[in-house]
């Protein structure tokens, strides 16, 4: 399964918000543990991710070169939910199993004032099928030249 994210835009408690979906070849329990453990979430999430996966834990972000940043777990239902705070961003991860044994990941991410929603869902496609070429075992396919076409790509659809 070699497939792409679909992506849109919403409102999510009243705020912009995007959201993606995307199947995988792996089941939710399979799922968490990628969203949930540092040493898998390295290959494929934007930045050093530390998170406990239980409401009220700190989550910390760290970009090389840059100060930390931290976050707040809002939700934790292990393997189904996971919602956290980055700067003044929520995302909400949830995942259902699908009757071929794999699942489907829903990630909304409420975005924060001014924020470019073209770049946001240009990263978050890239990070997702990074995602997916991991879970197979595929080289990653988070390809930088591809950036600028996702861009154009999410600027004509999302205005």
């Amino acid at each position: 399964m070699n497939s792409e994210p679909m992506v849109t835009k919403t409102l999510a408690d009243g705020e912009p918000a995007l959201w993606f979906e995307m199947r995988f070849n792996a089941p939710a329990r399979v799922l968490w543990k990628h969203l949930t453990e540092p040493d898998k979430l390295k290959y494929w999430f934007p930045c050093q991710l530390e998170i406990s996966p239980r409401p009220g834990a700190v989550v910390t972000f760290k970009f090389p070169g840059q100060r930390a940043m931290e976050g707040t777990v809002l939700e934790a239902e292990k393997p189904r939910l996971l919602a956290y705070t980055w700067d003044e961003e929520v995302l909400r991860w949830e995942i259902e199993d699908d009757d071929d044994g794999g699942s489907l990941l829903t990630l909304t991410n409420t975005l924060s004032e001014g924020q470019d929603l073209a770049r946001t869902a240009a990263g978050w496609h890239l990070t997702l099928m990074g995602l997916d070429d991991y879970l197979n075992e595929r080289p990653l396919g988070q390809d930088p030249a591809l950036w600028d076409e996702y861009v154009a790509r999410y600027e004509d659809q999302l205005g």
